[in-house]
């Protein structure tokens, strides 16, 4: 019962999200082209194991060593971006062998090769940066205090964090700003400041793949998403066994076990994601995943919190009504090159250039002499 009340809940929201997206790109022509690079540092603490193992300066391909999410490659491919993994949190050491009996043996290694990699951040003049950013509370409001020129943001795990919503309307305290994951127009947007700032956890754009240098790998037809409900699994496995795909001919199931590089790797191949029966409810992060990796999604809107970049024309709520819209953009690719063109252009937009924006106007009401707003 709770799970149909949340997809109920989520259908209503994303009425509302699209139909405030559609509203706006219909009275707002304008185009952000904003293409200042900007030199950043994150953030984040030793005994947090998602994101990148190691500290990042120069060789910015490792962010595909990553161990669980992508998370904000644009930061790296297209600014001057900096890593740090702390050894303190809000200024108290982190006792990384606490947490091993909790872990297994592959998230033992990731805290090993963190703790080798942790950095005291005392040590780092944060003022010869433009943008600073803390994941949560690693960097204490004694350093942030201290750092005049730098503006700094604050960026949450997840939504259901204590602090998010309070954070959404009032700036946190000794912090200019939050980072708060969604793409816009969500009933956030409608309590949110122009301190929070519409970043997701996935940012990037559609220049990720020339960046890395795999744009010429699309050789699966289909990569389905790794949360599907098991009978959408098993039919399309049936369908398969029976020959019975017509034009499809390379299927390729997600799963949890691959290394973040492999995963990587394996999008990259990918034509069309798939992510129309979820068994619950999911952020949307892996629709962004798989966009930034040039994969046209087909996906049903109203199983995601974050569903921005399913084009209308795309929007399916089974199986088989995607199948169908797979073999007919495989026969007419005019069309669909049309539809990732326009998946493109909403994802530069809402995950790359509008952020960006939003940050830079947002430092024109900061009384402070900020390095952001000095000109090159």
């Amino acid at each position: 019962m709770i799970k149909i009340l949340n997809f109920l809940f989520l259908r209503f929201w994303n009425y509302y999200t699209h139909a405030s997206l559609k509203f706006f790109l219909n009275t707002n022509k304008k185009k952000y082209n904003n293409k200042k690079k900007l030199t950043i540092i994150f953030v984040k603490p030793l005994n947090y194991l998602d994101l990148y193992p190691k500290n990042i300066k120069k060789n910015f391909l490792q962010i595909l060593n990553s161990n669980y999410r992508m998370g904000p490659v644009g930061l790296f491919l297209d600014h001057k971006t900096e890593f740090v993994i702390s050894s303190t949190y809000n200024d108290i050491l982190i006792n990384h062998k606490k947490q091993k009996h909790k872990l297994n043996k592959f998230r033992i290694e990731n805290l090993r090769l963190q703790w080798k990699n942790r950095r005291d951040i005392n040590k780092i003049d944060f003022n010869k940066y433009d943008l600073a950013i803390s994941f949560e509370d690693t960097i204490s409001n004694r350093i942030v205090n201290k750092f005049k020129k730098v503006l700094w943001f604050k960026i949450y795990e997840d939504h259901k964090k204590k602090f998010y919503k309070k954070n959404l309307f009032f700036k946190p305290k000794f912090y200019d700003g939050i980072l708060n994951q969604t793409l816009g127009f969500t009933p956030y947007s409608l309590i949110s400041r122009k301190h929070s700032i519409d970043f997701s956890y996935t940012f990037g754009n559609s220049n990720f793949l020339k960046k890395i240098k795999k744009n010429n790998l699309k050789k699966i037809d289909i990569i389905l998403e790794v949360n599907q409900e098991n009978e959408v699994k098993k039919k399309l496995y049936d369908l398969i066994k029976k020959n019975s795909l017509r034009d499809i001919n390379t299927v390729h199931f997600l799963d949890e076990s691959l290394s973040h590089n492999k995963y990587v790797s394996k999008l990259s191949e990918g034509i069309f994601f798939i992510a129309t029966n979820l068994k619950s409810p999911r952020w949307g992060n892996s629709l962004l995943e798989a966009a930034i990796c040039q994969n046209l999604i087909i996906g049903n809107r109203n199983h995601f919190w974050n569903s921005q970049i399913i084009i209308k024309e795309l929007h399916s709520l089974n199986l088989n009504h995607a199948l169908k819209i797979v073999n007919k953009l495989k026969k007419n690719k005019i069309l669909y090159k049309k539809f990732l063109k326009k998946q493109n252009d909403l994802l530069d937009y809402l995950n790359y250039f509008r952020p960006l924006e939003q940050i830079k106007n947002y430092s024109t009401y900061i009384k402070r002499d900020l390095n952001i707003n000095k000109k090159n």
